[in-house]
């Protein structure tokens, strides 16, 4: 076997193991909190995504990085400059981003009648849990650079199983999302030790952090167009939720959430190919080989029928799995089937990163982040709450036939109009059993 296909193997492993942990944990959750409840949790993670933005896509810009020179001596001084750069990065939110969070997201963002202060506490817990995901995170990312990824699924196979055990038992005994959000954040100092062992340390030296503000801002300005990319992927992926509490309230949050919360466990298919896939582009694309740049159009097309087939397949077994879920059939459909050709995207989305197309991205990622606002707009006062589904499922189609264009530019004409047929045709088809299946 080879290791590609041997890594692979060992992250779908653990990513598959951890994706049915967490399709467990979203029906105890709200059994346990209620819609509401989960309603305010879905608050804390929607902060968390954007709280991690702070470090300005400098941790992808390192991965790629690293990825390319792996001589040790230089890995390390690399590390220093990245650790440095995590502790300028957080001294900074904690005197001037947390204040100004804690009074705009209550008061506008997530606004809820009688529950400011709880949403301030939470705002404040987003903040710290950043804080112990920095250790990981640099662990994380050294050895996704090396490609040591037995010890990252080895890692990420425990880690989840403690973290969704830990969630769940917190949700039976406890029924509060102030505990469970606790309980959240304590199990990242177990990652961190977890991590130490597993992963190993980084090379001697590599912790002292180095302070260089010159090359921050060469750094900055490298991945300016690349942080500007991941601030509009994660407004896309998170702007459903404002949506959502701001024209239905905080109850159809926790509704549409939690039904994202299970579509989305099939991003551990696309999720764990991209984890593989960018540091494996970035090597080839900095050595000019272009071996497996010249299959991409035949990639994308068994991509796309890939997560059409598991979508048409979800739709004939929601009753089966809607008995465990108790989930909106109309608006979990719709979130899947978006859902599936956002993961689709992603194999042209690493691509573009690894050879450093940040531009094309943050262009791709703002046309989508857009695209979900005016639709939503435009649709809610007619379809009510299942316009965030229908607005998310057309801008995530839009999304992936763009990517897939850019990709395929470069084949010929017959390849090109060969791969928009079969788009075409195969979305017709899905389109046609979704509303047979919901009529």
């Amino acid at each position: 076997m080879s290791i590609f296909k041997r890594n692979l193997l060992y992250v779908y492993g653990s990513s598959a193991i951890n994706g049915l942990l967490g399709l467990a944990f979203v029906p105890i959750a709200l059994r346990s909190l209620g819609a509401t409840g989960y309603g305010l949790y879905s608050i804390f993670l929607t902060i968390t995504s954007f709280v991690v933005l702070s470090e300005l896509g400098v941790n992808k810009y390192f991965t790629r990085l690293l990825s390319i020179e792996r001589d040790e001596r230089k890995q390390k001084n690399n590390l220093q400059v990245l650790i440095g750069f995590y502790v300028s990065i957080y001294l900074f939110l904690i005197f001037f981003i947390l204040p100004l969070l804690i009074y705009v997201i209550p008061n506008y963002i997530f606004f809820i009648e009688g529950k400011e202060s709880l949403v301030r506490l939470i705002v404040a817990l987003s903040i710290l849990d950043y804080l112990f995901t920095i250790p990981t995170s640099i662990l994380k990312t050294y050895t996704i650079s090396n490609e040591n990824f037995y010890k990252l699924s080895k890692f990420n196979l425990f880690t989840g199983l403690w973290r969704y055990v830990l969630l769940i038992m917190g949700c039976i005994l406890f029924k509060s999302v102030l505990l469970l959000i606790i309980i959240y954040l304590l199990r990242r100092v177990i990652d961190f030790l977890y991590g130490l062992k597993t992963l190993g340390n980084l090379p001697i030296g590599s912790w002292k952090p180095v302070f260089k503000i010159n090359l921050y801002k060469q750094i900055l300005s490298n991945s300016l167009l690349l942080s500007v990319s991941q601030l509009f992927q994660t407004l896309a992926l998170a702007i459903g939720s404002i949506l959502v509490n701001q024209n239905f309230g905080v109850q159809k949050l926790g509704i549409y959430r939690s039904s994202f919360d299970i579509a989305n466990k099939i991003w551990f298919i696309s999720n764990g190919l991209g984890l593989v896939l960018f540091p494996k582009f970035s090597s080839m694309v900095s050595k000019g080989e272009n071996k497996l740049m010249g299959k991409m159009g035949k990639y994308i097309n068994l991509s796309w029928g890939a997560y059409s087939t598991i979508f048409i397949v979800a739709v004939f077994s929601f009753p089966l799995y809607n008995i465990l879920f108790e989930i909106d059939k109309n608006i979990f459909l719709l979130l899947l089937l978006g859902t599936c050709y956002n993961a689709h995207s992603n194999l042209g989305f690493e691509l573009l990163q690894a050879k450093g197309n940040f531009k094309s991205v943050a262009l791709i990622n703002f046309i989508s982040f857009i695209n979900m606002v005016l639709l939503f707009y435009s649709l809610h006062n007619t379809f009510g709450f299942i316009s965030i589904g229908i607005s998310w499922c057309i801008s995530q189609v839009i999304h992936s036939f763009i990517i897939d264009s850019i990709i395929l530019k470069s084949n010929s004409y017959k390849d090109i109009f060969t791969s928009m047929i079969l788009k075409i045709i195969t979305i017709m088809i899905v389109i046609y059993i979704f509303l047979e299946f919901v009529r």
